[in-house]
């Protein structure tokens, strides 16, 4: 049923999409993959015609937002000319302080003319942007109409399991119902180490041996070496895994769509925020060391609306559970064309 509701709702949505006209939109994108993942996830659901500006920075770039202010000292020279000789588009769409400050930037540079949507914290005064889309893991501390809350990150992923669904039964044809494993790695306070990883994969291991189903595992960028090569080691045929490190298509959303559970790692909210929009049961890993609080806010939020469980010590199976699939970017998109873009179209 929910399989279904979630196709249902993407045609229609495709149906109205061709009907309509769209704003103009830049995405400002830079190598701040996670930021730039929801900037694009956001623009594609409000136009097929969004220009994607790639922004490279200079030697300021570390600069902090106090200073930059809405000045772009750190943006390279030749970018900033080549957005300030162009037609403005309607709205900018930014994430992170980085390019939250260009941004402004650019809307002062055009007369105030266009709208900037900003995800994520600015570190700018929030009463400079038209919408700030801002996680409920995120302490801030504004209460303004033009901030609205989510949980977790922005994403589409239901497009994207959608589009990649043929390819994904042609690439694996013979494929049998399967566990999803999605493990991600270190990050800056957290080090995803080798003695982790011994207890995650004996754990999927008992589980996979109860259910009698082969699992399918993901690693992230962010994967060390040694934690690929202990479930590597653990998960011969026929198990699957997928490497960052292969030069084969990235299967990832037809793993989390189409496995029958997911188990995902904790240390990226931007996997978890897509994992919780399948409808798919899933089950959290973080250690007792884990002690990232925006994330295990993140967590908690998910096992309170009842969206996620925990894998534990104590977890020897997976059960199935239905909820209401998280879809945050409904909400952003509806309320940016109620009230930005219905002037503009």
């Amino acid at each position: 049923l929910v399989i279904y509701n979630n196709f249902t709702r993407l045609v229609n949505m495709a149906s109205d999409l061709s009907n309509k006209s769209y704003p103009d939109i830049w995405v400002l994108v830079d190598n701040r993959t996670g930021g730039a993942n929801q900037a694009l996830a956001l623009a594609s659901r409000l136009s097929p015609t969004h220009q994607v500006k790639n922004i490279q920075y200079n030697n300021f770039s570390s600069l902090p937002s106090f200073i930059l202010g809405s000045w772009p000292i750190n943006i390279k020279k030749s970018v900033l000319n080549e957005l300030k000789s162009q037609n403005p588009p309607d709205i900018i769409i930014s994430s992170g302080r980085r390019t939250a400050a260009l941004a402004i930037y650019l809307k002062k540079r055009f007369n105030n003319k266009i709208k900037v949507v900003q995800i994520m914290r600015p570190g700018l005064n929030p009463k400079l942007f038209d919408l700030i889309i801002l996680p409920q893991h995120d302490n801030y501390n504004y209460t303004l109409p033009n901030i609205v809350r989510i949980i977790g990150a922005l994403n589409d992923v239901q497009s994207s399991m959608l589009h990649t669904k043929s390819a994904f039964r042609t690439n694996y044809p013979e494929l049998p119902n399967f566990i999803a494993v999605i493990i991600g790695g270190s990050t800056k306070s957290y080090k995803f180490s080798a003695e982790t990883a011994e207890f995650l994969s004996n754990k999927i291991l008992a589980i996979s041996a109860y259910h009698s189903l082969p699992v399918f595992i993901s690693f992230s960028r962010r994967t060390p070496q040694d934690v690929k090569e202990i479930f590597k080691n653990k998960f011969p045929e026929p198990h699957m895994i997928y490497d960052t490190d292969g030069n084969l298509p990235n299967p990832y959303p037809g793993i989390i769509g189409e496995g029958e559970y997911i188990i995902i790692t904790a240390d990226s909210i931007s996997m978890c925020s897509e994992a919780a929009s399948t409808g798919k049961p899933i089950y959290i890993f973080y250690p007792e060391n884990f002690k990232l609080k925006k994330h295990r806010f993140f967590v908690q939020q998910l096992i309170d609306i009842g969206v996620a469980r925990i894998l534990g010590q104590t977890t020897a199976f997976l059960e199935k559970y239905d909820y209401e699939p998280l879809y945050e970017i409904d909400k952003v998109t509806g309320i940016i064309n109620k009230k930005l873009v219905k002037e503009k179209v």
